[in-house]
């Protein structure tokens, strides 16, 4: 079964352990972001960086076959397949109604109201369809996008978990054109 996520929009996604979710974007327009209840985006970079470099370093993505971790330190999804040029991101907080003038809701408030959270109950996202750079200044993860038509993310689910799943309502990206999600459950 294939759910269609429109721009601007999110869903919550319920996965017992050994399930998978990928995320596809058909057009290649749209990118978004993901969460789970609990998700660490400090604890994932570091024990991501720390398995990949043995000292610790701190990644910006996490690539195929690392994990998202909760704030516990358990691991809770696991990275399968990245398609196409795009990273996931665990630096970006995503977005929020207080970035756009027109105070429309962004992925955090999306993603919040997907799972029955407020907001700030909300502990961190990954951001995916993006490509990022790095100065001495600062980091932007926005400032591009290389996605193709079919594109995807697919997570593996450790443990049973609730994920949800935004497209970015945000329409300045480069790259970026409103557009639609597929997320199936395997």
């Amino acid at each position: 079964m294939t759910v269609t996520i429109a721009h601007a929009t999110a869903q919550a996604f319920p996965l017992e352990a050994g399930q998978r979710l990928t995320i596809t974007m058909p057009a290649g327009d749209q990118g978004g972001d993901l969460t789970f209840v609990g998700f660490d985006p400090a604890l994932t970079r570091n024990i991501n960086g720390w398995a990949t470099h043995r000292r610790p370093v701190m990644l910006f993505h996490v690539a195929a076959g690392m994990s998202l971790y909760d704030g516990e330190g358990s691991a809770i999804l696991r990275v399968e397949e990245i398609r196409g040029e795009q990273v996931l991101d665990v630096v970006m907080p995503g977005c929020y109604r207080e970035v756009y003038p027109d105070r429309r809701p962004g992925c955090r408030d999306l993603t919040s109201a997907a799972l029955g959270l407020t907001r700030g109950h909300l502990t961190g996202m990954a951001s995916f369809g993006i490509l990022s750079t790095a100065t001495d200044e600062y980091y932007d993860a926005l400032s591009a996008s290389a996605n193709r038509p079919g594109d995807s993310l697919t997570l593996l689910a450790l443990v049973s978990t609730v994920v949800a799943v935004s497209a970015c309502p945000d329409t300045d990206i480069p790259g970026w054109r409103p557009g639609e999600l597929h997320v199936e459950i395997s």
